[in-house]
């Protein structure tokens, strides 16, 4: 595909101006107007290898959201004479043993802390994000790297630099003590994962001596110690403008930008980056053997390591190819090929790289029951002596190079994938055409190169790996004995905002779909319509079918998406078909929700007809096979055994039957014993059904919509289509006549996790929708909003906390409507935090001051998400089935913009204040105090039956 390898290197959306400001910031530029918004990203190369085991890089990118010198502090000169006072106990602590002076310390630091409180504005600089058009803002700390970023509105591009470069200048760690607590809930949640523990385990096994040995939060034992002056060395080591970059990929004019980034980001520090002396791994020994430790029986579970490359290694490209030939998204590699054969219940590879060090893994499920590790091991060791002794065609190779570059170019269409791509080639020290020319090292790419790089990484020399069924003790964190840390001025505003306030702003108004223009819409035939949008950015196509019927109505439709991919045609068999599929850069793929059946086809324009001829023939002539059917058996299998260790799974289940009783998706699904009983006429039977349901296809590509039209109406069965569609399909929602809380006990989790659920009678007014997503925002959307400041924030009594208010289509008006709350938290605070929540239900407070910033948060939200070309008509089609004739957001807004205070409390009085509140809770209830619990409502102890079929 020359075009392809010429489109990467020539397209504008794909040029990255790479300049540095007089500081020696690294900045990076992409231009791309295809969507109303920026994506704005700091990349520090520091992270948890440069903290070993401490947590400290993990931590300070937490506390990188508590503000500066000049963001959350109203007078911070007193504010800082405390903080210090604050440090100097916190490296007392550090150095202290005698339980008696540690409880002491603590409680000095904590009497100093509410002191200090005084003088705080909490979530300030997220507030400001929000206010000067900002959304998704977060942050991540990897082994290497440690990135900040978020989408924002353009007008707000000067505030943006300003607020993000401040951010860099001075941080200043304030509410230490209770984010520090935020992070012992992140760490003992890790520590509930079923498999979490056994792959810190393994981990260690692989990396010793190198720092990616331990885990990124840090250990236990240290996240009781921290220093907050290792913290302010961490930061003046490693945030200096030589060892960052900036990131900013959208709609932007590149040159109008480049003075404001200069006047902003080149106040941070200059500095010489931190030399690294990277520590080499030893080559294993022979067949090292390791077993861990995870709660699943009857399931086996293998793993061989190898050594993989780091990401600037020049095998890199061709160990990809060599790893494609065991696993790919076409489901032709001879790993694979076990899967689908059965010799195997499961099989993959592995092949990740970081900065210093790779991962190069097989991962092993052996047959229930009488298959030996022994046995998939030999099986498993002839795919890969396959590749070193180059038993694969050349039609495969090419297909799976082809494969490659479709992949590269996928992640390249639109601003977040190429910014998230940014950000890694960044912290990987390479440069952007280093990326690009990935492409043209593949073209270059031999069997040879292939087969030499799997002799050489494929080795006799690995760390074989089992499982043993069993846990590992955990190190649960617990609650401290410390008084809540409330700060006075969570309404009030800096001086810096004033700063921020005078910056001009250019009036932009939001961009809405248009439901005419934005997409061409085309009937093909009674029932069936085609949407297609434009790809102005490469050759890749993508084509869905949704059919308007899903697993709500045809309960085996889950299983019919995980049965497809395993059956061919009756003319071909399965590799005869995928093959040819693979050979045209194309795949195909299956999936299932609530209200659709979706049928998913990408490739490339060139072959657009071979591929509708391949997916036609597909369609209308699936042939079933029994044999392929064990395979879906085998997953329920691990899915039964594996379900009931996730206390997030249980509490979804739970939350099912609370919400919907006997219509939980999980007791009318297909049971086990059902599922045995499958044959495959049976699910491609239920494939017809889909079939003649109502359905929308949405290509986006190069091709025209005559040509589009006229390949997809000569090769695919739309004749088969003859039932109009039920869709969306909603489920009548449960009431209750008394408070109630239903309990499943799960013993081993140190975190309880808690929904609250509540019936809300249909809305009467139209102007309710608006109102409602305005008060779901103010008491429960993000980061300002009051169930994060008073349950989180202030209190530390929570890691997860949200709420969302769901009300049904506008074509189901007549259809109650849902508010649920969630909290995840260590089960010695469960009580307190639920208090709180019922204080905020019950008696939710008047911010009025807050009500503009949540508008303006709802705005940024419409603006910023904006879809892509892909997916411009699918929302298109979602709108339109939900009873909309136009965007609501612009109806939404118009009505927002009117909205106050009052009309936040009406809707809250009327539908939330004095409604039941029934909660469903997952946890260990020998860690809790049950007679509490009663008061929040009777408590009903469920059972594993009671929520799953």
């Amino acid at each position: 595909m020359d075009s392809m390898r010429s489109l990467l290197s020539t397209s504008d959306f794909l040029q990255v101006r790479e300049h540095k400001l007089s500081n020696d910031l690294t900045v990076w530029l992409n231009e791309d107007h295809s969507q109303p918004k920026i994506f704005g990203a700091v990349v520090v190369k520091a992270g948890a290898k440069d903290s070993p085991n401490t947590g400290i890089a993990h931590y300070f990118e937490h506390m990188m959201f508590k503000g500066t010198d000049k963001i959350g502090t109203i007078d911070y000169e007193s504010e800082k004479v405390l903080l210090d006072i604050i440090a100097e106990k916190y490296d007392a602590l550090a150095d202290t043993e005698d339980p008696k002076m540690r409880a002491h310390l603590q409680q000095i630091i904590n009497d100093l802390s509410v002191r200090a409180a005084e003088y705080v504005i909490p979530n300030e600089f997220d507030r400001l994000i929000s206010r000067f058009g900002g959304t998704k803002l977060n942050a991540g700390t990897s082994y290497d790297y440690t990135l900040y970023f978020n989408t924002f509105s353009p007008q707000y591009i000067s505030q943006w630099a300003e607020i993000n470069s401040e951010r860099l200048v001075n941080p200043v760690f304030r509410l230490f003590q209770s984010e520090l607590e935020t992070v012992y809930e992140e760490k003992n949640m890790y520590g509930d994962t079923m498999a979490s523990v056994a792959i810190e385990k393994l981990t260690e096994r692989y990396f010793y001596p190198h720092p990616y040995a331990y885990p990124i939060i840090g250990s236990a034992e240290n996240l009781k110690n921290p220093r907050l002056s290792e913290m302010r060395r961490f930061f003046e080591k490693y945030y200096v403008a030589s060892n960052m970059g900036l990131i900013l990929s959208g709609d932007f004019d590149t040159e109008e930008v480049l003075p404001i980034l200069e006047s902003t980001f080149s106040r941070i520090r200059k500095g010489k980056p931190p030399h690294r002396d990277i520590v080499a791994l030893p080559p294993f020994e022979g067949r090292e053997k390791v077993s861990v430790r995870i709660p699943m029986p009857f399931v086996k579970i293998m793993a061989l390591g190898f050594r993989g490359v780091p990401a600037n290694h020049p095998d890199q490209v061709a160990l990809n190819i060599a790893v494609s030939l065991l696993n790919n998204s076409n489901g032709t590699g001879f790993l694979d090929k076990l899967t689908v054969d059965h010799k195997v219940m499961g099989a993959m590879a592995v092949n990740q790289s970081m900065n210093e060090a790779g991962i190069l893994g097989l991962l092993v499920f052996p047959k229930f029951f009488f298959q030996t590790y022994a046995a998939a091991e030999k099986l498993v060791w002839k795919q890969i002596n396959r590749i070193k002794e180059g038993d694969f065609s050349d039609e495969m190779f090419q297909s799976l190079k082809l494969e490659q570059k479709r992949e590269y170019a996928s992640k390249l269409e639109d601003i977040n994938s190429r910014a998230e791509v940014m950000m890694r080639i960044f912290s990987q020290g390479k440069s952007w055409q280093d990326y690009l020319d990935e492409v043209t090292r593949i073209d270059a790419l031999s069997r040879e190169d292939v087969i030499e790089v799997a002799k050489k990484y494929f080795t006799e020399n690995y760390m074989y790996v089992t499982k043993k069924t069993g846990r590992y003790p955990k190190t649960i964190l617990p609650k401290p004995d410390y008084s809540p840390i409330i700060p006075k001025n969570s309404d009030a505003s800096s001086a810096y905002v004033e700063r921020l306030e005078k910056i001009p702003v250019q009036e932009l108004k939001p961009h809405f779909l248009d439901f005419e223009k934005d997409a061409e819409v085309v009937s093909l035939r009674p029932l069936v319509t085609l949407y297609k949008t434009h790809n102005s950015v490469n050759d890749i196509f993508s084509l869905t079918l949704s059919y308007g019927v899903g697993q709500l109505e045809l309960r085996d439709l889950d299983k019919l998406s995980a049965y497809l991919p395993f059956v061919a045609t009756e003319s071909m068999s399965f590799e005869v078909f995928r093959g040819k599929l693979q050979e045209l850069g194309s795949t195909l793929t299956f999936d299932s929700t609530d209200s659709e059946f979706l049928v998913v086809v990408n490739g490339f324009d060139g072959h657009f007809t071979q591929t509708m001829a391949l997916v036609g023939d597909f369609l209308r002539h699936a042939k079933p096979d029994d044999k392929k059917l064990r395979q879906i058996v085998d997953e329920a299998k691990v899915t039964e055994k594996s379900l009931f260790n996730s206390s997030e799974n249980v509490a979804d289940m739970l939350l099912e039957k609370v919400k919907f009783g006997e219509q939980s998706r999980y007791l009318t699904k297909l049971s086990f014993a059902e599922i045995k009983k499958l044959k495959g006429k049976m699910l491609l039977d239920t494939f017809s059904k889909v079939r003649s349901v109502a359905c929308n296809l949405h290509y986006c590509g190069t091709l025209s919509t005559e040509e589009a039209a006229r390949q997809i109406k000569l090769h695919l069965p739309l004749e088969e289509v003859s039932i109009p569609s039920n869709s969306p399909y909603i489920r009548d929602l449960m009431t209750y006549d008394k408070p109630t809380v239903f309990f499943m006990d799960m013993e081993d989790v140190a975190q309880s996790i808690i929904y609250a659920y509540m019936y809300i009678d249909p809305l009467k007014a139209k102007e309710d929708r608006p109102v409602s997503r305005l008060f779901s925002a103010y008491f429960g959307g993000d980061m300002s909003s009051l169930m994060f400041q008073e349950i989180r924030e202030f209190r530390s009594f929570a890691y997860q906390v949200n709420a969302r208010l769901k009300h049904p289509p506008l074509n189901r008006s007549e259809k109650p409507a849902s508010f649920v709350m969630k909290l995840a938290t260590q089960t010695d605070k469960m009580i307190d935090a639920m208090e709180v929540l019922e204080n905020l239900v019950h008696d939710m407070p008047e911010r009025p001051e807050r009500v503009e910033s949540v508008k303006q948060t709802i705005r940024n939200w419409v603006n910023n998400e904006y879809p892509t070309s892909r997916s411009l008509s699918l929302k298109i089609a979602g709108f339109r089935r939900e009873g909309y004739e136009s965007d609501p957001n612009k109806d939404y807004l118009e009505v927002i913009d009117r909205m106050t205070m009052e009309d936040i409390l009406r809707f809250y009085k009327e539908n939330i204040q004095d409604h039941l509140m029934i909660y469903a809770i997952v946890g260990n209830s020998k860690s809790m105090d049950m007679e509490k619990l009663s008061k929040f409502g009777q408590i009903v102890k469920v059972t594993r039956k009671d929520i799953y079929k």
